[in-house]
């Protein structure tokens, strides 16, 4: 019995010690427990957000991005491209001569280059010079020596008497149809010809199928063509109050200036109507000038903002179309 309880009281010493020297023993360092992913669960895609919007890839039509059609179109947000007034001079300062010079030079008005539309009434028929006709006046053209020139051109000749080639010509369309694209623009490229487009910057928004989208007119700008405004609806300034004509005239220019980057500079007055707000606006803008459709082929510096035009009939025989080019006044 002795013995025996001698054997349990050392059995209760060394368990007491053993539990003395694990307290007192260092902690061992834990052992990282690396999870080990399932094969079933699908990797985690993480979206980084950012202020920068992505690259927009040009589609036709090509959407404006500063003016939207309907109320909320009367909202303008200048483009962050233009340069500030002070930074770069408005126009070609005039010499000493610009009051008194007088520069001759045919600017020839277009509206559709295409085959006449079945039912044309004559007015229609008017409008529209047919293909067959338009590469004969632009072949004319080339065999006689003209050269187009721009209505940026002409202002340097009024203000300063830059000299313009010998046999200068000046194109413009009016209302910008699609159509030139397949019957004009195929004619005058192997002559270097260019013109100038003067677009209806809302019926473009609104991605008219009859009107150049809003692609298009970017890639005649990169072609060396002008494109200008022609008022945002085609309305009639005439006898209109001055918000609504800054509203069609300003609009417009604002708009293209969003899609070529630079502040078009010369307006033509929808089917010719406007009065002495038109002009008054026309020069508060800082354009350079307007065209009418009033038939003439001499310019000034004081009347920059009613130059003349050649309108081109579409009922016209080649003679008529020569006729016009090389007339009088």
């Amino acid at each position: 019995m002795r013995a025996t309880g001698v054997s349990r009281a050392r059995q209760t010493i060394v368990w007491w010690l053993a539990l003395v020297l694990a307290a007192c023993r260092p902690a061992e360092a834990a052992v990282p427990v690396t999870a080990t992913p399932s094969a079933t669960l699908p990797p985690v895609v993480v979206v980084v957000a950012s202020d920068t919007p992505a690259a927009h890839t040009p589609t036709e039509p090509h959407p404006t991005a500063t003016l939207t059609p309907g109320p909320s179109a009367t909202v303008v947000t200048p483009s962050v491209t233009a340069a500030p007034p002070s930074a770069t001079p408005l126009r070609p300062t005039p010499d000493a001569g610009a009051a008194g010079r007088r520069v001759r030079l045919p600017i020839l008005m277009y509206h559709y280059v295409e085959p006449w539309p079945a039912g044309a009434d004559v007015i229609r028929q008017g409008l529209t010079v047919k293909p067959e006709d338009f590469a004969a006046q632009m072949a004319y053209l080339h065999e006689h020596g003209y050269v187009t020139v721009s209505l940026y051109d002409l202002l340097e000749a009024v203000a300063q008497g830059t000299p313009l080639p010998e046999k200068a010509v000046a194109l413009t369309f009016d209302d910008g149809y699609r159509t030139l694209l397949d019957y004009a623009v195929p004619v005058l490229q192997p002559y270097g010809y260019t013109g100038t487009v003067f677009v209806i910057t809302q019926f473009m928004d609104e991605a008219r199928p009859e009107y150049l989208t809003w692609a298009q007119a970017e890639a005649l700008y990169a072609q060396g063509w002008k494109i200008e405004p022609h008022t945002k609806t085609h309305d009639n300034l005439k006898g209109r109050g001055r918000d609504f004509q800054l509203y069609q005239m300003l609009g417009s220019a604002q708009t293209v200036e969003a899609h070529i980057g630079a502040m078009p500079r010369f307006l033509a007055y929808p089917s010719g109507q406007y009065d002495a707000l038109s002009v008054e606006l026309a020069a508060e803008m800082n354009l350079w000038g307007a065209v009418t459709t009033v038939s003439g082929r001499n310019h000034t510096w004081a009347g920059r903002y009613e130059w003349t035009r050649v309108r081109v009939n579409g009922d016209d025989l080649l003679q008529d179309f020569i006729n016009g080019l090389e007339g009088g006044a």
